[in-house]
């Protein structure tokens, strides 16, 4: 397999997963300032913190502003058009190694957030166009587990898609935890709709509901989305899904280990004392260990000998 299809394989896995959760996030966010009062002092510029964007960048932007930014510019690396556009691009760039259904679906998807991300962002049917992105990602993902052959091409997309879901994980948590830094005594109060919310823009509280606990909780939660072995969007799931797939790929033992590394990073179980710095300290640490996965397999495979 050439080093430029397995990268380009690897990226369709991380920009799909991108666009997925960019979808979600900004859909569960909208409903959570809808779900708090004012006094709690959740604001649009936090969904920014979410994927790590300087504020400075915007200046003093708006809610109009921020939803551009966020769902419909080009020269966002952080937008949904952005990273359908992108996940398109590699999927017709390795055409020879996936489904065709699949390069039709994303070229479907593509033309449609054309179509309708420029106008959901100003708050025209805006959680019905990202409900149909959703679905449509998860389409094409349907498409490419359900057809594809397991081998090279096939772990690449995998790596690339727990790596990507990992990380967004660890921001959805890290944001949550930084309202209990901010304003403890509120959110102790509207907690529970505060971690509703973190659950459901992961699609977790069913799951959390069916196998945790009735109650809604924060350190539950937190622990939850990073320890949860069973649950594919918990961050221990996803690292032990990719050190599954690198498993199966030839000069695998320097990601094998940092992905080692990374699991051990993760506290289980959770101190009774975790506060919320604690919690923002954890995930800075997993996104610099991400960051480290990623560069071991650029490295690795993606980088000329």
């Amino acid at each position: 397999m050439l080093s430029r299809s397995a990268e380009r394989v690897y990226w369709l896995g991380r920009y799909l997963e991108r666009a997925e959760n960019t979808a979600r996030i900004v859909q569960q966010y909208s409903q959570l300032l809808l779900d708090l009062p004012p006094e709690v002092g959740v604001k649009w510029h936090e969904l920014l913190t979410i994927f790590g964007v300087d504020e400075a960048r915007l200046g003093d932007s708006d809610v109009a502003s921020i939803m551009h930014y966020m769902l419909a510019d080009p020269t966002s690396n952080n937008s949904l058009a952005f990273c359908i556009r992108n996940a398109r691009d590699n999927i017709r760039n390795a055409r020879d190694l996936l489904p065709q259904e699949s390069w039709e679906s994303a070229n479907e998807l593509d033309q449609y957030a054309r179509k309708y991300l420029g106008p959901a962002a100003t708050g025209e049917n805006t959680f019905e166009v990202l409900s149909d992105c959703i679905s449509h990602c998860q389409q094409i993902n349907g498409v490419l587990i359900g057809t594809m052959s397991h081998d090279s091409p096939y772990h690449f997309l995998r790596i690339g898609q727990n790596i990507e879901r990992a990380d967004m994980t660890s921001r959805i948590i890290d944001v949550a935890a930084a309202y209990l830094q901010k304003n403890e005594r509120l959110v102790l109060r509207y907690g529970s709709t505060l971690w509703t919310n973190v659950l459901k823009s992961v699609s977790g509280f069913q799951m959390y509901r069916q196998y945790c606990q009735p109650e809604v909780e924060g350190l539950s939660v937190i622990d939850f989305l990073l320890n949860d072995s069973k649950f594919p969007r918990a961050i221990r799931y996803c690292l032990q899904r990719a050190h599954r797939r690198a498993s199966a790929l030839p000069r695998n033992q320097s990601l094998l280990s940092a992905i080692d590394t990374t699991i051990e990073r993760l506290p289980s179980p959770l101190p009774e004392e975790l506060d919320g710095a604690s919690v923002t300290e954890l995930m800075d640490l997993l996104q610099r260990e991400f960051a480290t996965l990623h560069s071991v397999i650029v490295d690795t495979w993606f980088l000329p000998a």
